[in-house]
């Protein structure tokens, strides 16, 4: 089969490798249709997730068809059209007990290594899929394969941090970095919050926020413009989904006194110089969130069956698995926001 492999820094390659097998009675083989690249798969092109193994093969969101099932899986079925959950989870642990499944003890990440069990993952024709009956959803019927993809990952992260930030009725919500899972934040808070601002660099992502419902700024803009529609207090909940230090920095000067500051982009410098003083004075409330896709995507495909969700309205780019590299390319220049591959 065909899989999109790291192989070194900044060196992704398509290559021929054997196709999956079942290797467990919870095991479920798909085939895949839709994988699309994520923010999260260029901490490892860069070199900057520890221990990334080479020749791990990429994406942690996709949807497929599935093909074979183990002897214990029970709920999902050969011929299925389903969508998975970015991370695996056992089920038994504390955590997946108290419904914490993204902490499973034992838990992987699709297309990762290193910093978690290596787990191959879904740019490819096929993939194995441990404890599929957690790991996998079937896809309703009336839901468009390009909107499920986003139930595997970004769309419960953003909703998750939206959730976290307490956004309601009558909230100003400042999105900063309108990436793909900024773009998901955008649509999360667009109901709830009165007003939405969204900041990024790329005017790309600026209008696809404002065809969301945003009003779109510049970096440089952001503080005019939310001390504009705060009457200067700042944003009741800001949405930092870059993941670089200047925007989480910009993100504390947003918010307003007791706000909150919800973190959705990933980070992992270990000696950040959080600004105590500022923390203290304005009483911020600072979180951090992952997202839950087994928890919350049944919500989720019921907001995209009423139509209050469509988050494949910011799906720029669908290609070819054999054009990923070029993909990969495109993606890290941020000359394409969002890319499915196809297979």
């Amino acid at each position: 089969m065909r899989a999109v492999r790291l192989v070194a820094k900044e060196q992704v390659r398509v290559d021929e490798v054997p196709d999956p097998k079942l290797r467990g009675d919870g095991d479920a083989i798909v085939r895949v249709t839709h994988s699309a690249l994520c923010g999260a798969d260029l901490l490892p092109y860069h070199g900057w997730t520890p221990g990334f193994e080479d020749g791990t093969i990429l994406g942690h969101e996709f949807v497929g068809v599935v093909v074979d099932v183990g002897d214990h899986v029970d709920r999902i079925k050969p011929g299925q059209r389903v969508v998975n959950t970015s991370m695996t989870s056992d089920g038994t642990c504390v955590h997946c007990r108290a419904n914490r499944a993204t902490q499973c003890e034992t838990r992987s990440l699709f297309g990762y290594s290193g910093v978690y069990p290596r787990l191959e993952g879904g740019q490819a024709d096929l993939v194995r899929v441990p404890q599929a009956d957690r790991c996998l959803w079937p896809v309703p019927d009336d839901v468009s394969s390009e909107d499920a993809v986003f139930v595997a990952d970004i769309l419960p992260t953003a909703f998750a941090g939206v959730q976290r930030g307490g956004v309601s009725n009558g909230d100003l919500v400042a999105v900063v970095g309108c990436g793909p899972v900024g773009l998901m934040a955008v649509i999360s808070s667009v109901g709830p919050a009165r007003k939405v601002i969204a900041v990024d660099g790329v005017e790309e992502r600026r209008r696809l926020a404002r065809e969301l419902g945003a009003e779109a700024v510049a970096p440089e803009e952001a503080a005019e413009a939310v001390a504009e529609a705060s009457g200067g207090i700042g944003a009741d909940v800001v949405v930092e989904a870059a993941g670089a230090v200047p925007a989480l920095d910009a993100s504390f000067g947003l918010a307003r006194a007791q706000g909150v500051v919800s973190v959705i982009g990933a980070h992992f410098e270990p000696d950040y110089p959080l600004n105590n003083a500022v923390m203290f004075e304005k009483e911020l409330t600072l979180t951090f969130s992952i997202g839950n896709p087994g928890r919350d995507r049944e919500l989720l495909f019921a907001a995209i069956q009423a139509g209050k969700m469509k988050p494949s309205t910011v799906l720029t780019h669908q290609v070819s698995i054999d054009d990923a590299v070029e993909a990969y390319r495109a993606f890290d220049a941020r000359e394409m926001t969002k890319v499915v591959l196809l297979t």
